[in-house]
C-alpha cells in the first residue's frame, strides 16, 4: 500500500517561513525555492499534493515530523490506476504527531531505489534536538549544589539527571528517547571499582618488590583491559536507552574487543601508522555491528581502503596547520561511518561539513574561555544539537516489525572508566 501526502495550511508561530521552506525542501529533497513557493501556497489556503507515494512503512514518519513543522496534513491511500476508474472515493485519513527538524541527503545504494518500485520516493526522517541551555544550566546547578553537600556522592545521581533530560530531549520520528540508567546503579559499579583498586593496593603492600613491579606495571595491564572495560561501559549505556519503550543493546564480548586492539594496536604500531584506517574500520564494525536496536542488528560495511588517502593527506598536512585540519578529517570520517551504517532496513546520513564541525569547536571554545566556564551546559546543547540536525535515517524502515530483546548489564565497566578519567568516545 502506498499513500499521498498532502499538505493544507500551515501555523507555527514559533518557527518563521524560511526555516519552515528549508526544513520542508530537505524532507522531499527539492530545491529551497520550490519549498518556499509551496510554504507561500499552502499559506494561502491552496492544497499541494506531494507528487511521488510514499511507501506504507514511511508514512506515520512522514505525518510526524510534517505535523512537527505546523502543517496540516492528509493521507490519501494511492489507487491503482487499473482500479481508478471502479473504485470508490474515499476520504483522507487524518494523522497528527509531532516531531524535530533535519537535513539534506545524496543518495546511496541505488539498488534500493529500484525496490521502492515506480513512483515511491525514499523519506529521510531526521534526528532532532530540543534542549535548551538554560534548562540545562539549571540541571548543572541543582546537581552541582547536591553534590558539594554530600561530598560527592550525589555525583553518580546527578550524571543521571544530565542523562535523563539530554536523552528526553533527543527525537526521532516524533517520539523521544529514554534513560532508564539511575544513581544507585552507577554508585554500586564504582564500589566494584573502588573495593578492586583496595584490594590490589593491599596485595602490592604486602608483596614488597613483586608488589610494586605490579604497580609499575599497571598502566600497561590497563591500557590493555582498556577495550574490555568500554565494552563494560558501553553496554550499560546501550541497555538503558531505549525508544518507543524498544530497549537497544550491545553483545560484544570484552575477548574480542581485547584481541582486536590488542592485535591490530601492535600492526599499527609496526607499521608507523599506515595500517590506522584499517584497525578503525576493524574498530567501527565491532562496535556498529555488535549494537542491536530490539531484535535488530547494525550492519556496516565501511572498508579501509576508503578512508586510507585521506587519512595521510590529514597526516601530511597536520603539522602544516597546526593540526587544525584533523577538524575537517573527523567530519569525513563520520560522515563516511554513519553512509555505511544500516538499521532496521534504513541507512543513516549525516551531513556536517567540516567548516560547521569547525565553527561549532571556534563557538564553544569562546563561550567556555569568556564565560570562564559558566556556558558549558550550552556547549553541551549546541553539540548535541548540531549532531541530532546532521543525522538522519532514509530507506525502507521497517520499524513495525522490531522485536524487543532486553539484554541486562551493570555499570561496572562504566565507573572503572570514570575511576581512571578516561572518556566513552566510542563509534
Amino acid at each position: 500500500m502506498s499513500y499521498h501526502i498532502s499538505l493544507n495550511t500551515w501555523s507555527r508561530a514559533d518557527l518563521d517561513m524560511n526555516t519552515a521552506a528549508g526544513k520542508l525542501a530537505r524532507v522531499f529533497r527539492m530545491p529551497a525555492k520550490r519549498g518556499e513557493e509551496i510554504l507561500r501556497q499552502v499559506s494561502r489556503g491552496q492544497r499541494w499534493q506531494f507528487e511521488n507515494k510514499i511507501p506504507n512503512e514511511q508514512a506515520d514518519l512522514a505525518l510526524a515530523y510534517l505535523k512537527g513543522l505546523g502543517f496540516d496534513v492528509d493521507l490519501e491511500p494511492a489507487i491503482p490506476e487499473a482500479a481508478a476508474v471502479s473504485a470508490p472515493a474515499r476520504e483522507p485519513v487524518r494523522v497528527s504527531a509531532d516531531f524535530g527538524r533535519k537535513d539534506k541527503r545524496k543518495d546511496r545504494n541505488k539498488e534500493k531505489a529500484g525496490a521502492e518500485g515506480p513512483g515511491e520516493a525514499p523519506m529521510a526522517i531526521p534526528f532532532g534536538f530540543r534542549g535548551e541551555g538554560g534548562e540545562l544550566c539549571k540541571v548543572y546547578v541543582s546537581t552541582s549544589l547536591l553534590t558539594f553537600l554530600t561530598l560527592g556522592i550525589y555525583q553518580f545521581w546527578a550524571k543521571t539527571k544530565v542523562r535523563h533530560y539530554l536523552w528526553a530531549q533527543t527525537r526521532f520520528a516524533g517520539d523521544r528517547f529514554a534513560y532508564h540508567g539511575t544513581g544507585g546503579e552507577l554508585f554500586k559499579g564504582f564500589l566494584k571499582v573502588f573495593g578492586i583498586f583496595l584490594v590490589f593496593g593491599f596485595l602490592a603492600g604486602i608483596l614488597g618488590g613483586p608488589g610494586k613491579k605490579f604497580i609499575d606495571l599497571f598502566p600497561l595491564i590497563f591500557l590493555i583491559l582498556l577495550p574490555a572495560l568500554i565494552v563494560g561501559a558501553w553496554r550499560y549505556r546501550l541497555s538503558r536507552t531505549s525508544w518507543r519503550n524498544i530497549r537497544f543493546s550491545f553483545r560484544g564480548t570484552r575477548k574480542d574487543a581485547i584481541v582486536l586492539y590488542l592485535v591490530h594496536g601492535l600492526i599499527t604500531l609496526l607499521t608507523l601508522g599506515l595500517y590506522w584506517p584499517y584497525f578503525k574500520i576493524k574498530t567501527e564494525k565491532f562496535w556498529r555491528e555488535n549494537s542491536f536496536f530490539g531484535d535488530r542488528q547494525m550492519e556496516f560495511d565501511g572498508e579501509g581502503k576508503d578512508i586510507f588517502t585521506p587519512f595521510l593527506l590529514a597526516a601530511i598536512l597536520f603539522p602544516f596547520t597546526l593540526g587544525i585540519n584533523w577538524i575537517w578529517f573527523r567530519t569525513f570520517l563520520q560522515r563516511y561511518f554513519w553512509s555505511h551504517t544500516r538499521v532496521a532496513g534504513g541507512t543513516f546520513r549525516f551531513t556536517a561539513t567540516g567548516r560547521e564541525a569547525f565553527n561549532l569547536i571556534l563557538g564553544n571554545i569562546v563561550l567556555l574561555v569568556f564565560t570562564l566556564g559558566i556556558a558549558y551546559p550550552w556547549v553541551v546543547v549546541r553539540t548535541h544539537k548540531f549532531r541530532a540536525d546532521h543525522l538522519s535515517l532514509e530507506g525502507d524502515i521497517a520499524f513495525d516489525r522490531i522485536v524487543q530483546e532486553m539484554q541486562e548489564s551493570g555499570a561496572f565497566g562504566e565507573e572503572a572508566l570514570d575511576v581512571m578519567d578516561v572518556p566513552l568516545d566510542v563509534g
